[in-house]
């Protein structure tokens, strides 16, 4: 479907200023021309996006390629994936989402092009391998962990000392009798 000259202009300033900012972008196309997404499965799959604080958006392949010339040539039906956020948005958080929705839910509707993180193309695999990356808040929660339980073994073996000492006290005091 055609669209009007101003719209495009206005798409265009949108993926400019607002899209092509983020540090993460995914791409996302339906597997064959013939295989097209229909209205209700494209409104639950934006629908689980949002939740996941993602927005979907089906955009023309020839506007896509002026925000994103590193991108491969591109056909049939193309869905840009980002964080409604841009503050939130991380290097990691939209691939390991997109991903994880369309592996669940998905699979038969949609297939992945690849993504741009910070400026460079990442092809479909390396996308994949993003997804299994670990998040900002996922690597702070898992350092924390493994400092608590540092400090916890540490606790516990401060501990051990003085009852240590007591058991050997109580075990030579049956021996004196």
């Amino acid at each position: 479907m055609a669209i009007s000259r101003s719209k495009k202009v206005t798409i265009l300033d949108i993926l400019t200023n607002n899209v092509a900012t983020q540090k993460s972008v995914l791409f996302l196309t339906t597997r064959g021309a013939e295989n097209t997404v229909d209205a209700s499965t494209n409104q639950k799959f934006r629908k689980a996006a949002r939740e996941k604080g993602l927005m979907i958006q089906m955009v023309k392949n020839s506007l896509l390629k002026r925000v994103f010339p590193q991108l491969p040539e591109l056909s049939g039906q193309t869905y840009l994936a980002y964080m409604f956020d841009g503050a939130r948005s991380d290097e990691v958080s939209v691939a390991k989402g997109v991903v994880d929705l369309v592996s669940k839910s998905f699979k038969v509707n949609f297939d992945f092009i690849g993504s741009v993180v910070v400026g460079e193309f990442y092809d479909k695999d390396q996308t994949v391998k993003l997804a299994k990356t670990p998040t900002k808040e996922e690597s702070i929660a898992m350092i924390a962990g493994a400092i608590n339980k540092i400090i916890a073994r540490i606790a516990i073996g401060i501990k051990e000392v003085p009852a240590s000492i007591a058991r050997g006290v109580a075990e030579y005091s049956k021996t004196i009798k």
